[in-house]
């Protein structure tokens, strides 16, 4: 089940989270393009992810389970049959010896009944969790990628559409920042970075992957007769993850041509600051820095950290009508509306020092700096 986004703001204004005037402020920031209603309050820092699952849940009179903070195991997932799990989106959230938490997004009044032959002796309790993140603990019961991708490869013919499919969406569904696909001495690893982690997924045949590299240079128009020279592209997909924009790195190395993909998807682009994961405190701090007239906040750390999300993140903070931001980046990784992005560009002499140059002359109140 999937709230419309008026019915959440409703809910939230009747329960006392918001108040009128920030559901007003909301709305007139939302007016200017820059965003959604929802998006200014998350922005602003005025409401959570968990307090919209508060509210949703108070007002179906049920508790509501933080899936999120207390993932459940794998274990605990497929105790609930698949044909039930999959069709009433039910997970097992808690189980004790004469009771459970049944988790879903779409509470019905015979779910209980349905569950009855898999707990039979125990209390069945529902409660209510976010639909992002029931989908996330329904993923165990998918099969392997690794296998998947193997009857693919067994079903002949032209797979390569189909496995670099299955490749990209399994990412978005793990919510990974980047694929990475890298020839080893007689094999090919898959890697997804997940949560800043870079983990293995599965190992492709050199021959299977040769035709996986080609259609992944030909979605991202570059040179498929190019093997020794690094390459740079990108790809749209409308139909993936609600519009998937993915940045592709092609570089030659010792047993073959690395790929390297980075995906910008709108599940990112939808971050709020206050959904990073930081603590209170750090959180507050970042805010009140970034309302002083002037200074500096600098984000370091290692690939897939989060320094652009969270710098992103901020700026929505910041994005106000009255309020001009002018970015200078290699590549711009997300557009945000009202938002002035420059993208250095060496070949028509456009670097991050010209660019800066060009910007303060630009009258700005808010620049970033991103590469």
């Amino acid at each position: 089940m999937r709230w419309e986004e008026a019915k959440i703001v409703e809910l939230l204004l009747s329960q006392n989270y918001v108040t009128e005037e920030d559901v007003k402020r909301a709305a007139r920031a939302a007016a200017t393009g820059r965003g959604t209603t929802l998006d200014f309050l998350f922005a602003e820092g005025l409401v959570t992810k968990d307090l919209v699952g508060q509210a949703i849940a108070e007002s179906l009179k049920l508790p509501y389970a933080d899936l999120n903070s207390h993932p459940p195991s794998v274990e605990s997932v497929l105790k609930i049959p698949a044909s039930i799990g999959l069709k009433r989106r039910a997970v097992l959230y808690n189980e004790q010896p004469r009771r459970v938490v049944v988790a879903t997004d779409s509470p019905s009044k015979d779910l209980k009944a349905a569950l009855k032959s898999t707990f039979k002796s125990k209390a069945i309790t529902v409660a209510f969790a976010l639909t992002e993140d029931v989908d996330d603990a329904l993923l165990n019961y998918r099969p392997p990628i690794e296998q998947r991708l193997k009857t693919l490869i067994g079903q002949g013919g032209r797979v390569a559409p189909e496995l670099v499919d299955t490749v990209i969406e399994d990412a978005i569904a793990r919510r990974a920042s980047d694929i990475h696909l890298e020839p080893r001495e007689g094999y090919v690893e898959l890697r997804f970075r997940i949560d800043g982690i870079l983990q293995h997924i599965a190992r492709l045949e050199p021959e299977v992957y040769e035709r996986v590299l080609n259609r992944i240079k030909v979605l991202a128009r570059l040179l498929t007769d190019e093997h020794y020279a690094p390459q740079d592209g990108s790809i749209h997909l409308n139909e993936l993850g609600g519009g998937t924009d993915i940045r592709v790195s092609v570089v030659p190395i010792f047993d073959g041509e690395k790929i390297v993909m980075r995906l910008l998807s709108k599940y990112t682009r939808g971050l709020a600051l206050s959904s990073l994961g930081m603590l209170t405190e750090d959180q507050q701090l970042i805010s009140a820095s970034a309302k002083k007239p002037f200074g500096m906040i600098l984000v370091t750390g290692p690939t897939g950290s989060g320094k652009s999300t969270s710098l992103y993140a901020l700026m929505k903070r910041l994005n106000q009508p009255e309020v001009n931001i002018a970015t200078v980046e290699d590549p711009v990784e997300y557009r945000l509306p009202g938002v002035n992005h420059i993208q250095v560009d060496p070949d028509r002499d456009l670097s991050f020092a010209r660019g800066l140059r060009s910007i303060v002359r630009q009258d700005p109140d808010v620049i970033m700096v991103g590469e």
